[in-house]
């Protein structure tokens, strides 16, 4: 083995190992450092270890800096729960929290972030106060049991659907559905009731994985969402991203102010929408 190969096989194993230790726990430039200094016997500069950061980064996985610590907050390559599964998580945490065992609600939640940095849907355990709600109550409980909903909402109108699951943002929970065709993004605060059907879900909800393509500075700037991966960067720099779990209307509409620096590649319905939606635009604004 030569010695600028032999460099090179070591630089990886740094890079792996800086990985792990992510994984692990949320850790500050300095906690890292003195991980390398206390197990390796070797004590590395800030530049480096930003470098070692910046090769996980490239290779799609999207590490932030929260509160001077880092956090993988989404990994390509993840592990795929069930919605059975990831609702018995949340009803774990929630049982920590009702009964006030807060050790035991705090080791419960250190094991969900460990998931949540290998999921493929990260867990986002629903808080007491929302799960008081009795439109949400039965949606999860619809989603465990695999049955279909009638929603109806404020204005009246309605919708039969399958609940697919909840999602819990910063200030506010989203209900995802699917509608026969497309996914669909719900607000509780749109909904009057929620009521299970007796009928089965007919499909096995499979969301539509679509891919688009960054280019030029956008693809440089752009921040990767929790329901995002890198699934390919070119020689050019550009890069290739599949989405999943988001609601079509919104992706749409989000992709379409990107410019001619984005670029929908499939599925094709998404391409045609995409065009209809331009065509639509450009018809406002003409003569």
């Amino acid at each position: 083995m030569t010695k600028s190969l032999s460099k090179v096989n070591l630089a990886s194993l740094k890079v792996l190992y800086t990985l792990q230790l992510l994984f692990e726990r949320d850790l500050s430039m300095d906690d890292l450092i003195k991980y390398y200094d206390l197990y390796h016997n070797e004590l590395v500069s800030n530049f480096v270890m930003s470098k070692y950061i910046n090769t996980c980064r490239y290779c799609g996985i999207d590490i932030k800096k929260i509160n001077n610590k880092y956090t993988i907050l989404n990994f390509p390559v993840g592990i795929s729960f069930t919605n059975g599964e990831l609702s018995l998580f949340k009803e774990l945490k929630n049982c920590c929290e009702k009964m006030r065992l807060k050790n035991l609600s705090d080791s419960m939640q250190e094991v969900l972030d460990k998931v949540n940095r290998r999921s493929e849907r990260p867990i986002s355990p629903v808080a007491t106060s929302m799960i008081k709600d009795k439109n949400i109550r039965h949606f999860e409980k619809a989603c465990i049991v695999a049955q279909k909903v009638k929603v109806i909402f404020k204005d009246e109108t309605s919708l039969i659907c399958e609940p697919v699951d909840t999602k819990i943002e910063t200030d506010r929970i989203i209900l995802m559905v699917f509608d026969g065709t497309n996914s669909r993004e719900l607000n509780p605060d749109d909904i009057k009731e929620i009521n299970i059907l007796p009928q089965k879900a007919n499909h096995k909800y499979i969301p539509t994985t679509v891919l688009f393509e960054l280019k030029g500075k956008l693809a440089k700037k752009y921040q990767i969402r929790d329901n995002e991966q890198v699934l390919r960067i070119n020689s050019a720099g550009d890069f290739i991203i599949t989405n999943r779990f988001e609601d079509k209307t919104k992706l749409l509409h989000r992709l379409m102010r990107y410019g001619d620096n984005c670029k929908i590649i499939s599925p094709k319905s998404y391409v045609n929408d995409m065009k209809q939606l331009i065509e639509d635009t450009i018809n406002n604004y003409s003569m």
